[in-house]
């Protein structure tokens, strides 16, 4: 549809856009004007607007105040017939969401203002960090504890425009400054902020212990929030605002608002389980309100009094002057609410609408008295000459301790302890090239002068400034005391590992090559285990070795002790109250031991024995199995091809002349359900959770995955 000019211009003036539903539009316009006192012939008409009357001669100033007559008549009952028009709601095939196949969005639960006030007054972790240099330093902000108050604040895909100020500043030398004292700016203003994360320029480069903080943000001081569903499509408060839902179906729903001007509204639509559905987009359209075609009105009548009073003005000029002065008031003189037609697509149809209603932002500031500096207190810190680009080491009045001369320094995880990075020619004498050299350095107590460490990775640390460190990329590691500066253990150990206070490793000085025998030792230094073992394992309060030719497994306790008698190897480890499976070396007999040592009076005349599981231990004879109690009786005999390792309740087993065919069997020989032929199984020790794939009768293609109960939990092919 074409509007002319002038019409635009008086809809733009009430921030309206007229109603329209289809091809009825055209017919609106220029049928009302049968309805309409205020028609002219076309030859007594000027079209045009206010803004050029002042340049037309005094018989076209006539037809223009005509045509703005004529064409305000046409609108006012245009809008008339819409406004009066019924709506109902139209319920459409609306269906429940299918939950489990759709996307989300985040319900918008908004934060008044007064709770952003009480949020911010309750921040404990905010933090600044300070790169300090020769010249200054600056601030920047981890603001990250704020982002889901920022975005509770904030209508859905929008941030707040929060900045962040800095007030008074506390210096770690115990001196302090206002923050427009020290800015590198030559004039701070009162409403100078620093958008997160920006950096904040410093005139001096003295640390931080602590500053004051000032954030600007804005709010919402108050919502209204709206449910409409099928059952109530209409509510109407009492300061006339209405929300009417006027279609519901075919993932979508339409809806009919009038609501404060300068306020902003968010639509979600709910499934039944309280869940917002992904919006797939919106179409709003806004009409006037009954304020504002009052006001239309009366900008209609007033050009018919300035028409009857046209002799009176005596130029072009001064019409133009009066017409100005009537748009201007028209401008101001609009209803408080605002009307719309929104259409909202989903990915299926909501169950109900949830709308809040806005109140307008405003500005509001907090203020967060003490805000921490990252950097902790220390008797000296890196700064970088941004001259020279070199780094060196400030004391905490901003003066230097050791100049630039570095072109890196970095802190290590260990008070005291640095990185200093320089460059250096290359070792390939081809090159010209410089390479990146690092060296780990530290200050003696009451010194200023840095020694280099003999090691160049810190790998672990440990309580007591205790340190697990590395020589070289696959070098020997040792245990070095950070604190006395001394090593409790040398760098001769490769493939470590820290436990508790034992520190068990290879002998040798690349990890890559095998020079020498496990050896197991206390953090303190002192030798628990020599080193002449190929495998050592710390597993609960035990240590399980295996002898240098590997034909020998023994258990000792965290002191060394042998647990296991001579000429019996182990096999298992101890597990809760369960003993441990023992092997006579010479005679093959098998036989339990408990946490002393000592050999339990438990008969075992059988050929294979297994380690107890949940309480059962698997045995056989004659490849025949079955399984033992922990007071040694047989509760399953020997009658299965094969017993796997008991869960909790159950074991998987195959029945004697059945060569695959897998059950599962309780503690006292009960079947309790039959799996089928199976390809593979995974199932541990001393735990439910075992896995048994089973061919799929129906699809030999497939195999059906049982749990340790005999749950189906999946199918795989």
């Amino acid at each position: 549809m074409n509007f002319t000019q002038p019409r635009l211009r008086l809809l733009s003036i009430l921030a309206v856009t007229l109603l329209v539903v289809g091809c009825t539009s055209y017919y609106l316009f220029r049928q009302s004007s049968a309805s309409v006192s205020d028609n002219f012939p076309a030859e007594d008409m000027n079209e045009g607007g206010v803004e050029d009357i002042g340049t037309l001669a005094r018989p076209d100033v006539e037809k223009r105040l005509n045509y703005l007559i004529h064409d305000t008549g046409e609108t006012l009952s245009a809008l008339e017939l819409v406004i009066e028009s019924e709506f109902s709601l139209t319920v459409d095939g609306a269906k429940p969401a299918s939950e489990q196949e759709l996307q989300y969005e985040e319900l918008f639960v908004p934060f008044t203002s007064a709770q952003v006030k009480t949020a911010l007054a309750s921040i404990q972790d905010l933090r600044f960090a300070q790169k300090l240099f020769a010249d200054g330093s600056e601030l920047s902000f981890d603001t990250s504890s704020l982002d889901l108050l920022w975005k509770r604040a904030a209508m859905p895909d929008e941030s707040v425009a929060h900045q962040y100020r800095p007030e008074h500043l506390r210096f770690r030398d115990g001196s302090e400054k206002n923050f427009a004292d020290v800015s590198v700016q030559s004039k701070v203003e009162p409403d100078d902020s620093v958008p997160s994360p920006e950096a904040i320029a410093l005139s001096v480069n003295k640390p931080l212990a602590s500053l004051g903080l000032t954030i600007a943000y804005r709010s919402y001081p108050a919502f209204k929030k709206v449910v409409l569903d099928k059952d109530h499509p209409k509510v109407t408060l009492d300061d006339g605002q209405y929300f009417q839902l006027t279609a519901l179906g075919d993932s979508s729903a339409s809806l009919r608002l009038s609501t404060p001007k300068k306020s902003t509204f968010v639509v979600q639509g709910l499934t039944d389980a309280g869940k917002a559905l992904y919006s797939n987009g919106n179409n709003t359209r806004s009409f006037p309100s009954e304020g504002d075609i009052a006001a239309l009105r009366d900008f209609h009548k007033a050009l018919l009094q300035t028409k009857d009073d046209l002799e009176q003005f005596k130029t072009s000029q001064a019409v133009q002057q009066q017409l100005e002065h009537l748009t201007k008031d028209l401008a101001t003189r609009g209803g408080l609410l605002k009307n719309t037609e929104a259409d909202y697509r989903f990915e299926a149809t909501p169950q109900r609408i949830v709308i809040h209603v806005l109140d307008p932002m405003e500005d509001n500031t907090a203020v967060i008295t003490e805000v921490h500096n990252v950097l902790g207190e220390q008797t000296r810190y890196i700064a970088l000459d941004r001259k020279s680009d070199r780094y060196g080491f400030i004391d905490p009045a901003g003066q230097w301790l050791i100049k630039p001369r570095w072109v890196q320094v970095q802190d290590s995880v260990v008070a005291d302890i640095y990185t200093l990075f320089t460059l250096k020619k290359s070792s390939d004498p081809q090159s010209d090239m410089q390479e990146m050299r690092d060296q780990l350095a530290y200050f003696p107590a009451g010194s200023n002068k840095l020694v280099d460490l003999p090691f160049e990775y810190i790998t672990q640390t440990m309580d007591d400034g205790l340190l697990l460190v590395e020589r070289e990329t696959n070098g020997p590691y040792g245990l070095y005391d950070s604190r006395n500066h001394r090593f409790t253990l040398p760098m001769k150990f490769v493939n470590p590992t820290v436990s508790g206070n034992l520190f068990i490793a290879r002998l040798g000085t690349k990890t890559y090559a095998t020079e020498g025998h496990y050896g197991a030792y206390t953090l303190a230094g002192k030798e628990v285990l020599p080193p002449q073992f190929s495998e050592i394992e710390q597993n609960g309060g035990y240590l399980y070795t295996r002898s240098a030719d590997r034909s020998r497994q023994d258990v000792f306790d965290l002191e060394g002790k042998r647990i296991n008698l001579q000429g019996y190897n182990v096999i298992g480890r101890f597990f809760g109250e369960q003993p441990l499976l023992v092997q006579d070396a010479k005679s093959r007999k098998f036989a339990f031991i408990n946490r002393q040592g000592t050999l339990l009076p438990i008969k075992l005349p059988y050929d294979e024995v297994e380690p107890f599981s949940n309480g059962m231990a698997v045995v056989g004879r004659d490849r025949s199995y079955g399984a033992i109690d922990l007071a040694g009786r047989l509760q399953i005999p020997l009658e299965y091809n094969q017993i796997n390792s008991f869960q909790t309740r159950y074991a998987a087993a195959v029945p004697v002349g059945s060569s695959s065919g897998l059950v599962l069997i309780s503690r006292n020989n009960q079947q309790v359900k039959k799996l089928g032929s199976y390809s593979s199984l995974k199932v541990p020790d001393n735990g439910n959770e075992a896995r048994y794939y089973v061919e799929d009768p129906s699809n030999p293609d497939e195999s059906l995955v049982y749990d340790a109960d005999g749950n189906l939990v999946q199918k795989e092919e």
